[in-house]
């Protein structure tokens, strides 16, 4: 990987932690109002299922594991069920954009990344809650994000 494609998954990474983090405190406040028991776990899980607003994951990289899946889904094995489960998505909807709209891989790639909304957030709870409590110090938020458990 190059200094480049480093420097954008970075800001992918960075873009997925911010949104992640206030998708999460505008759920937090809203259970707030209505005495939700245990808050950060309801609003962790609520802000995970709510879905991104894109993949976070560069085309070039998106273009070789969709391709590959493509041609045999166990051809791959992910290091997590949730980036398994991303990568699937994300190539049932490349698929669906090939086989329909007789788009090209590439063509279909590029739009599934730039167009569509990710169903979920790809992280493991624990992960998501680490990335919370780094975005919320950076911010010095007071509002309260002891342990999600």
């Amino acid at each position: 990987m190059n200094y480049l494609n480093q420097s954008e998954s970075a800001q992918r990474r960075a873009e997925r932690d911010r949104e992640l983090t206030e998708l999460y405190c505008e759920i937090y406040d809203s259970l707030k109002a209505c005495r939700v028991k245990n808050m950060r776990r309801v609003a962790l899980t609520m802000a995970l299922a709510s879905g991104s607003p894109r993949y976070h994951v560069g085309f070039d990289r998106a273009y070789i594991v969709v391709a590959q899946l493509l041609r045999d889904e166990g051809a791959i094995s992910f290091k997590s069920t949730c980036i398994r489960d991303m990568w699937l998505e994300i190539t049932a909807r490349v698929r669906e954009l090939v086989c329909e709209c007789r788009f090209s891989i590439a063509q279909a790639v590029e739009i599934v990344l730039e167009q569509c909304r990710a169903s979920r957030f790809f992280l493991a709870e624990e992960h998501a809650w680490a990335i919370i409590k780094r975005e919320l110090s950076k911010m010095n938020c007071r509002r309260p994000y002891g342990r999600a458990a």
